[in-house]
């Protein structure tokens, strides 16, 4: 056992003078240094140059706007608890302007005790001055996107605000939300996603993380690119008229990111409008906390990814309807980042075992797994530093970074094996998103 340690102490000191390992190296790491290092790098550059528009806007430049803002909430068969954190959150915005909340419950008939919690809680809230609760029951199921769009068609505010009946929002979030829109041009506005629910297991801690760093951080940069890639369907803001001008949502799964790159074209071809992305809008969902219900949720989220890209959406990959900026993106971090990458990576982890020996593929993955650590560890930091509101109470979760190179390897691994499920068997159909009437109808 101890010569065995000396020999990987041995590879790893002496890798890039062995020829084999070097010859991974140079066809494993290029597309580390040719994908990801330039992803991250103009992520941190343009999330840098965000922050210093915030830092030296004028105080003057910055002023409120208070409109009316409808919130729909989507429910299905949420508990009492989880709707009247959602609902409470709402009513006690720290916003002088007026709030309607539309709390729409998806197929009412079988789900009567959220309803019942529904009714009582919106009684509670009703009263407050310049806040309305109203209950709309579905009788029938119709799925995800049939609630949006229900709740898109009887909203009266100019901004509309989206939100999962398990997701609650800071009390200042419809300020710096609703503040955006007073620029006629700003279409939508990407929030900042938290985990709710952190510390209920190991799994839900890299899942803030992952959160703090892929969404908080990295869609606060990319937006300054004029790259939103995605409007999140659990919290989501827009200007009213035009989703209704668009045609809201369309039914089937990952509806959120269907509607994004829908937003993406139509910005194409009107440049004066813009997607903004507030970091201080902030709001909390709760995350799988469990093995299982983690890679459920991802079998739907990469499998949905070539749904949308390749299936519904690879007419829209032209230079004749997205600005070269975002068909350059999307191509690169759509199609290739998020589609390809994760078959790169098992093909040549299989290929890497089956040609060296077990001393060297453990040095290798010592030198990927430092790799990945250096550079969560430095995006982390850029977080904290850039973006987080609550550094200090962030700052407790660094010693978690240590799991985050075998967190994020693992899950780029399953993602071949879901995206391979949707290739070969569609596995967008058995999404619990709609039923099966809805999404049999759909692209």
């Amino acid at each position: 056992m101890t010569d065995f340690i000396y020999q990987i102490i041995y590879y790893l000191m002496s890798i890039f003078a062995s020829n084999d390992v070097m010859m991974f190296i140079f066809i494993f790491f290029p597309f580390i240094v040719l994908i990801e290092l330039p992803f991250h790098a103009l992520t941190l550059l343009f999330a840098i140059k965000g922050w210093l528009k915030m830092q030296y806007t004028p105080p003057s430049l910055r002023v409120n706007y208070y409109p009316i803002v409808t919130v729909v909430i989507t429910a299905y068969n949420e508990t009492w608890e989880e709707l009247y954190i959602s609902i409470q959150a709402v009513a006690e915005q720290l916003y002088p302007g007026k709030i309607e909340t539309l709390l729409i419950i998806d197929n009412a008939v079988e789900n009567m005790q959220t309803v019942a919690s529904a009714h009582q809680i919106a009684k509670i809230f009703d009263s407050i001055p310049n806040r309305t609760c109203k209950v709309i029951e579905k009788k029938a199921r119709g799925g995800h996107a049939s609630s949006m769009n229900l709740g898109l068609k009887l909203a009266k505010g100019e901004v509309l605000i989206m939100l999962d009946a398990d997701t609650s929002i800071d009390n200042q979030t419809v300020t710096k939300a609703a503040a955006h829109f007073r620029n006629p041009n700003v279409i939508a506005v990407s929030g900042a996603l938290r985990v709710r629910n952190i510390r209920s297991s190991i799994l839900t801690r890299l899942q803030s993380i992952e959160y703090m760093i892929g969404i908080q951080l990295g869609r606060f940069g990319l937006t300054e690119l004029h790259v939103t890639n995605n409007i999140s369907g659990a919290f989501g803001i827009f200007r009213t008229g035009f989703l209704k001008q668009i045609g809201g949502w369309l039914n089937g799964t990952a509806e959120d990111l269907d509607l994004t790159l829908r937003i993406h074209v139509y910005a194409s071809r009107y440049p004066h409008l813009k997607i903004i992305h507030e970091p201080y809008a902030i709001a909390w969902t709760t995350v799988p906390v469990s093995l299982r219900r983690l890679l459920k949720q991802r079998l739907r989220w990469d499998g949905d990814l070539f749904y949308i890209y390749v299936r519904r959406h690879w007419r829209k990959f032209s230079s004749s309807l997205m600005s070269r900026a975002r068909l350059f993106f999307f191509s690169w971090y759509g199609l290739y980042y998020q589609l390809v990458l994760p078959f790169v990576l098992v093909f040549y982890t299989v290929l890497l075992i089956f040609t060296i020996d077990l001393a060297k593929i453990i040095a290798v993955f010592l030198l990927v797994y430092s790799y990945y650590l250096i550079m969560s560890g430095l995006l982390y930091i850029f977080f904290l530093l850039l973006v987080s509101e609550r550094s200090r109470q962030d700052f407790t979760l660094i010693g978690w970074l240590l799991l985050m190179p075998l967190y994020q390897l693992f899950l780029r691994f399953m993602a071949m094996f879901f995206i391979l499920n949707e290739i070969m068997f569609k596995g967008h159909q058995e999404t619990s998103m709609a039923p099966w009437w809805v999404i049999r109808k759909t692209k």
